[in-house]
């Protein structure tokens, strides 16, 4: 119990360090750089974090459900498989080069760094879960936040500066992995091990993805259809959106672990309160929220107020999520995942259109409404 509760508690330090840094990150960002540039990177490293996503290809959940059977043989092929997918998800990125974002070699340059930094940065930390170093993923996780060093002096390269900060700040991160981990990397592939992850986890796997889909996509839907500079802000106002939904994600996780169905009704509780809270503290503080990044944020002051509002139907979808985990409905969560994700990517394209990235907000909200229609009442 005592290295389940040290592992846990290293994953959810390592986390909220990476939120903070993230956040200080695009906040030092948006005072060095214009909107345009920020809209750039951002939607570059959303679809390079999407293009993690796919190339995990549910080898996480094998690598510690099954290491202790093939030890090292996983650990190497879990690496190996996702520095190649992710090359390979890069190489069709840049092929594609929607929004014409790779207008520069810098960011053709960048967008592979980060794929091989990235994948190798997320790979070794799910080498610390099964091995119970998880401690080394806390500080992978501290050296990742040193990328906001590196903001000033690669100023004068613009979008690709800020790309290659992230990249240098996962490649220092990445290296202290290897120096700890060096034992249980090597590149190799392993078929057997690759089999038996897929039949175990291909389901969880698909339906991680389909929720994802359009959070990693949608920056560059809107860098296409509205430009860079709206790009910027629509992601510096989503990320603010994004740490508000946190304490959230982490009540749901604690759901699962407890199951009891009496902290269930305690938790709608809390999440209802909480909603208010969000929505008032939104309403009265966004605006000075998104001034200190600077007064051109203000535009994206709707599409938060509009997150804001819809804290309390995707609190109850989360909520619900974990009581159908607590019950192995995987099929059901599976249909909730796809309606949420489908829906905010169908009805966010629509709306933006007609409402910009405020429409994207109004979307979001709309597709937990939508998705809280398929949770088991019984739950709470």
């Amino acid at each position: 119990m005592r290295t389940l509760l040290r592992s846990t508690t290293d994953l959810t330090l390592g986390t909220i360090t990476m939120a903070l840094s993230g956040l200080l990150f695009w906040l030092f960002a948006a005072r060095l750089y214009p909107p345009d540039e920020i809209g750039t990177a951002s939607a570059l490293v959303s679809f390079m974090n999407l293009v993690f996503a796919l190339s995990t290809l549910g080898l996480n959940i094998g690598l510690v459900r099954f290491h202790r059977i093939y030890g090292k043989r996983a650990a190497g092929t879990t690496v190996t498989a996702m520095v190649l997918l992710s090359t390979g998800f890069t190489t069709a990125y840049v092929l594609m080069n929607p929004g014409k974002v790779f207008e520069r070699p810098g960011l053709i340059v960048g967008a592979y760094l980060l794929g091989l930094f990235g994948a190798l940065y997320n790979a070794l930390g799910f080498i610390s879960i099964p091995i119970g170093r998880t401690e080394v993923y806390v500080k992978m996780s501290a050296l990742y936040g040193l990328r906001v060093v590196f903001l000033p002096i690669f100023r004068s390269l613009k979008a690709s500066g800020m790309i290659l900060a992230t990249s240098l700040g996962l490649a220092i991160a990445s290296a202290l992995g290897l120096t700890e981990f060096r034992e249980q990397v090597s590149f190799t592939i392993d078929v057997e091990f690759i089999k038996e992850s897929l039949a175990l986890s291909l389901s969880n796997y698909l339906g991680s993805i389909v929720n994802v889909l359009p959070l990693y996509l949608m920056p560059t839907i809107v860098l296409v259809e509205l430009g860079k500079a709206w790009t910027g802000y629509y992601y510096i106002g989503f990320t603010i959106g994004n740490l508000m939904m946190t304490p959230i994600v982490a009540l749901s996780t604690i759901l699962i672990r407890d199951g009891e169905k009496a902290l269930f009704r305690k938790s709608l509780a809390l999440v209802l309160s909480y909603w208010v809270l969000a929505v008032v503290g939104i309403f009265w503080l966004g605006k000075p929220i998104l001034e200190i990044f600077g007064g051109d944020y203000l535009a994206a002051l709707p599409m938060l107020k509009m997150i804001a509002l819809g804290l309390g139907p995707f609190g109850l979808v989360y909520i619900g999520i974990s009581g159908l985990t607590v019950k192995g409905a995987a099929g059901r969560i599976l249909a909730i995942n796809l309606v949420r994700g489908l829906s905010f990517l169908i009805l966010g394209y629509f709306l933006l259109a007609r409402q910009g990235i405020t429409g994207i907000g109004v979307a979001w909200a709309l597709a937990h409404l939508l998705a809280a229609l398929l949770l088991d009442p019984k739950t709470f």
